[in-house]
């Protein structure tokens, strides 16, 4: 497994562990430190809000979206930025940047035995 590094602006509350190196710097900075980490590997970002600020300052080469068959609820949109301008994704794996990736899922309905 990879280093882990967390960004918080509340370090105090961060319970320590191993492998896990707490981060209270700028985005930027922390992405340095981030690449530095990963020797030439990608660098992985798991949070809507930090990856929103890294598109905004162009700090993001790729996306990549892991579709699941799970609907998940009220949770925090992917990206979000009301009023901000849109973001717009090209796709890697053809040459039409306008393409789409269409997927179907059909609830399923347990039955009941009798």
């Amino acid at each position: 497994m990879g280093k882990l590094f967390i960004l918080t602006h509340h370090p105090e509350d961060a319970t320590p562990a191993e492998g896990v190196t707490f981060l209270t710097c700028d985005v930027a900075e922390a992405v340095r430190i981030g690449l530095e980490a990963a020797d030439g590997k990608d660098l992985e970002v798991f949070s809507p809000t930090i990856g929103r600020q890294l598109i905004e300052r162009g700090l993001v080469d790729e996306i990549t979206l892991h579709i699941a068959p799970v609907l998940l609820g009220d949770g925090l949109r992917l990206y979000d930025n009301p009023g901000g301008a849109p973001i717009h994704l090209h796709r890697l794996d053809t040459d039409d940047p306008h393409s789409e990736v269409d997927v179907r899922y059909r609830p399923v309905r347990e039955t009941v035995s009798p």
